[in-house]
């Protein structure tokens, strides 16, 4: 008896070994062929490589047709306890049309890869960016035309919190403005920002109002500082807030309100102890908001800051990106800014600059 158990097995377990041969000469057809295997397959495949001894093909085949008739990470209930129940694959989930969305989602593709370096804001080289005036720093011999960029990234402090609806970042934009066509001054960086933060993230548990979605909200520290010393020194620390919303037709919002934390003022000007610049606030605004379109090829951004005080400037920025179509990374990109504190080191003089690059991301 217990030799033609044997047998019984023996010949159950060859007929496993060549139906996982046949299904993976199938799937890699399939896989040929840009099909991609179905649930059944997967399941099939699976099981027969980790079953048990004593579990044949007939018990694996209808434990799997239940995967294939249900979801298929639901295993049947009458599958063999000796089975362990292997995850199955499945697709990428289906890009959202909403622009904010989007972003979430590829995002967290990578969140839990250690030391993975994400878009904060986007990112982009200005080889031309003319301004109407002179900058106000560096004295007669400052050119209007120079070279603009922006690197922006951040750094997640946290795996995953709150079940994947939250996380703690890191992260840097850096904002250089290069006379690299002024060759009488040896083409010097003629300004360049610093501006680290630290912020917690979560997505709301808000409904849908008007068609508009809150999709992130965020809380955080941030410092600006253009490292420089004596009366060219510029910075503030801020506590800010910020809440992004997004429709499925591609629009999308972003309030961000923020409060400077109050310094000491300056026993001397040549002193570097107390505040810098106490006046900024009127000059770079209490918060922005900014109104992107975000669909099909093209991507139009609005950005508008203002301080709320009597007295309060003001500034207004405008972006345009569209694939350069001979690389998937890169998009041209136009940029229109006019007012007050686009460099730390002009916040109180009033430029209108446009600028032509590639971007390698945008907001979104």
């Amino acid at each position: 008896m217990a030799s033609h158990r044997n047998m019984v097995w023996a010949d159950a377990r060859t007929a496993g070994v060549c139906l996982a041969c046949a299904l993976g000469m199938l799937t890699a057809a399939g896989s040929a062929l840009g099909q991609a295997p179905s649930a059944l397959e997967r399941c099939l495949l699976d099981r027969l490589q980790a079953a048990a001894p004593g579990v044949t093909v007939d018990e694996i085949r209808r434990a799997c047709e239940g995967v294939a008739a249900s979801d298929p990470q639901v295993f049947d209930p009458q599958a063999p306890a000796s089975i362990p129940p292997l995850a199955v694959a499945r697709p990428a989930p289906e890009l959202s049309s909403s622009p904010a969305e989007r972003r979430i989602v590829s995002e967290s593709r990578l969140w839990d890869e250690r030391f993975a370096l994400l878009p904060h804001r986007p990112n982009y080289l200005l080889p031309f960016a003319h301004a109407s005036g002179a900058p106000g720093s560096g004295g007669g011999d400052i050119q209007r035309n120079e070279v603009k960029f922006q690197v922006s990234f951040k750094l997640p402090l946290t795996p995953p919190l709150f079940e994947g609806r939250a996380g703690l970042f890191f992260a840097y934009t850096g904002q250089a403005w290069w006379q690299a066509y002024n060759d009488e001054r040896s083409s010097p960086f003629r300004e360049y920002s610093h501006e680290p933060e630290v912020f917690a993230a979560w997505r709301p548990a808000l409904g849908t109002f008007l068609g508009w979605t809150p999709r992130v909200a965020s809380a955080g520290f941030v410092h600006q500082s253009n490292g420089r010393s004596g009366e060219l020194s510029r910075s503030w620390n801020r506590l800010f807030a910020e809440l992004t919303l997004d429709r499925p037709d591609g629009w999308w919002l972003s309030l961000r309100p923020w409060w400077r934390i109050p310094e000491d003022a300056k026993p001397s000007p040549e002193s570097p102890d107390g505040d810098d610049n106490p006046d900024i606030q009127r000059y770079a605004g209490d918060g922005e908001l900014r109104l992107g379109y975000a669909a099909g090829q093209q991507r139009w951004t609005l950005t508008a800051r203002r301080g709320l005080r009597e007295g309060g400037k003001g500034a207004v920025q405008l972006d345009w990106s569209r694939p350069t179509g001979f690389s998937p990374q890169l998009r041209w990109y136009v940029q229109f800014f006019d007012g007050y504190g686009e460099s730390l080191i002009d916040y109180r003089t009033r430029l209108q600059r446009i600028g032509f690059g590639v971007m390698l991301n945008d907001w979104y």
